[in-house]
């Protein structure tokens, strides 16, 4: 029942004969935001040029010479492929029938091997590139 001559009891507020003791509570809070801006630029440039290089080597080539020798002289068994003084002799044979089968070395091949250094001279087109670059301030 309530009274007018009474104000009503507030309960929130401390009580004097009471331990318990309201604290008001607060609450902050941050907001960020971010924002870029320049403070510097570079400018690259990147430039492909061309210059003449000269080019002097010395250039071995091989090439093989086949002579064909006759021999024509009979044999007791076949000669194996060998190498004399650096050319390979690969022998050829054919049997031949007589009374008696021998062996006939016709003929022997023989490779000989040659060397030629020729002198090779040029002027070629080579490409490089390069680069150059400026650091620019803003005012920012």
């Amino acid at each position: 029942m309530m009274n007018s001559e009474h104000p009503p009891e507030i309960t929130n507020t401390p009580d004097e004969n009471s331990e318990e003791q309201i604290v008001p509570l607060a609450k902050e809070s941050i907001e960020v935001t971010k924002q870029q801006y320049v403070k510097s630029q570079f400018h690259v440039e990147r430039k492909t040029e061309s210059k003449q290089v000269p080019i002097n080597e010395s250039l071995m080539s091989q090439y093989a010479e086949i002579k064909r020798v006759p021999i024509g002289e009979y044999i007791n068994s076949p000669p194996e492929v060998r190498e004399e003084n650096g050319v390979k002799i690969i022998p050829i044979f054919e049997e031949h029938i007589e009374i008696i089968k021998k062996i006939y070395l016709k003929e022997e091949i023989r490779i000989e091997s040659h060397h030629v250094i020729n002198e090779f001279t040029s002027e070629e087109t080579v490409r490089y590139q390069t680069i150059s670059e400026k650091r620019i301030f803003t005012d920012e």
